[in-house]
């Protein structure tokens, strides 16, 4: 069989990898930029008086070269550093002093507790679809706990913007998903990974061993449609046409690309093609690579790897609003890829800068599309399964899942192992497993508590009486923690 794989993302890659490696087919890439990797890019960062190095741009990754543990950790910080907060360990949340008087804050540590706690509940009964923004309010969650902690990791987690979807998402698919990725404990989380040299070291590991005949770098895709098989057999032939004016037919095409650009490709869209590929929206992000620490926390002891950066504006009412509709949020690179502080000076990473790094500590910026998974999305990933592989044309992309590296690498696998047959040459070497985590049942005894607590009134009432003696602490320390 003869097959086309259009866009060298980690989707891409992955039905590259697995056609060009594991079975008999013989696998054309194309690619309409210069490189192959997609987000997953590897840039040289170097400022005056430091030393170069290698750093991605793009941070979850599936590999089999050389990978090396990371962290997770995570920070907020609002309206230049007026309050700020990091998960990494108890100092860090209060690491502004003032903010052990604020009844606010405790009750945002009390919610996380709960929320760890009881989230589950809600995969294990029969819960109608609700958003996460109806899952809060029905449960009572406070602001603070919504506006402060939640919102802020789910803008970070999916780059976008607080306001586009986070109370949208659908409460079942993000808890599922924090519950997969160990977000719904404090204790006993696994290593994240990271890649010794960045993802250009697997993005080469796979490009180098496809035939040079077969890699068709700097080349769009323009169009590709079906025509019956010429022998009368009930199959098809893809047709693909390039930028460039060539024409290549096909067996098989797999558009690994975002859902946008596959319709666009796509010609004479069926009306279900249509429907589902034009349903997911995008959130363009901007990427720059800087030193620029202005653009992170202003507590260094608050830095973690992903640091949220936002800025309160005022609604209708005259009253300060949380969240706004524009997120940025800066990796340390340091601590997420082991760069050496003293020989690289800080390396960062911001999506959406407020505004641009000093000209000095600028490296490089390039713009991203962003998949928003929002409730219509998940309902549409759904509805996939009717437009695959159909007239000879395939879809991979990590917008089909949670928005993650290894959610468009796996995409890619599935895509490419369904065009090999049993019977042929090696195929698939492992399984594909899904991380679905089973809900530890420990969980039970804690759900009880605090369930107690909030049925009794006894949160409410402890709450009340610390609020009060902490409004009296505050009058006679005169602290303000508005």
């Amino acid at each position: 069989m003869r097959v086309a794989v259009v866009g060298s993302g980690v989707s891409g890659l992955g039905a590259i990898w697995l056609l060009n490696e594991h079975s008999e087919h013989e696998v054309h890439l194309y690619e309409a930029d210069s490189r192959p990797g997609g987000h997953a890019n590897t840039v040289s960062f170097a400022v005056p008086g430091k030393q170069a190095v290698e750093v991605d741009r793009f941070l979850r990754r599936y590999t089999s070269v050389e990978i090396l543990p990371t962290e997770m950790t995570f920070s907020v910080s609002r309206d230049k550093g007026a309050f700020e907060w990091a998960g990494k360990d108890p100092s860090t949340v209060f690491s502004q002093r003032k903010r052990l008087l604020d009844p606010r804050m405790w009750r945002m540590v009390y919610d996380v507790l709960r929320f760890n706690a009881c989230a589950t509940k809600i995969l294990t009964e029969d819960y109608e679809d609700f958003s996460i923004g109806e899952y809060l309010e029905r449960e009572g969650y406070s602001d603070g706990f919504r506006d402060d902690y939640l919102i802020p990791m789910t803008a970070a987690i999916w780059s976008t913007p607080p306001d586009v979807c986070a109370l949208d998402f659908p409460a079942k698919t993000l808890i599922r998903f924090m519950e997969n990725h160990h977000l719904l404990q404090l204790t006993g989380r696994p290593s994240w990974l990271t890649i010794r040299g960045g993802s250009k070291q697997y993005v080469n590991t796979i490009i180098d061993k496809l035939p040079k005949p077969q890699l068709h770098l700097s080349t769009p895709v323009v169009s590709i449609h079906s025509e019956r098989a010429p022998d009368g057999s009930s199959g098809f032939k893809v047709v693909l046409k390039t930028a460039l004016g060539a024409t290549e037919t096909y067996d098989h095409v797999i558009l690994a690309c975002h859902s946008d650009q596959a319709l666009k490709i796509l010609s004479g869209p069926t009306g279900e093609e249509a429907r589902i590929l034009g349903g997911f929206r995008w959130s363009q992000n901007e990427v720059v690579v800087h030193a620029d620490e202005d653009l992170m926390p202003r507590d260094k002891s608050t830095w973690s790897c992903w640091n949220y950066l936002t800025s309160s504006t005022h609604d209708s009412r005259g009253g300060k609003k949380a969240n706004v509709n524009e997120v940025a949020l800066t990796y340390w690179m340091n601590d997420l890829q082991h760069i050496p502080l003293e020989a690289h000076g800080p390396v960062l990473v911001t999506l959406n800068a407020p505004r641009d790094p000093a000209h000095s500590k600028f490296v490089s910026r390039i713009a991203y599309a962003h998949p928003v998974l929002d409730a219509q999305a998940i309902r549409l990933q759904a509805d996939m399964p009717s437009i695959q592989g159909q007239r000879g044309i395939s879809y991979a992309g990590a917008w089909m899942r949670y928005g993650f590296h290894e959610d468009g690498f796996t995409a890619g696998l599935q895509a490419a192992v369904a065009l090999i047959p049993e019977a042929g040459k090696g195929g698939l070497p492992f399984e594909i497993a899904v991380a679905e985590r089973e809900v530890e049942r420990w969980r039970d005894r804690v759900q009880v508590v605090f369930e107690a607590l909030e049925a009794l009134g006894v949160r409410a009432a402890v709450g009340a009486l610390l609020s009060f003696f902490l409004a009296v602490l505050r009058l006679l320390l005169g602290v303000d923690t508005d």
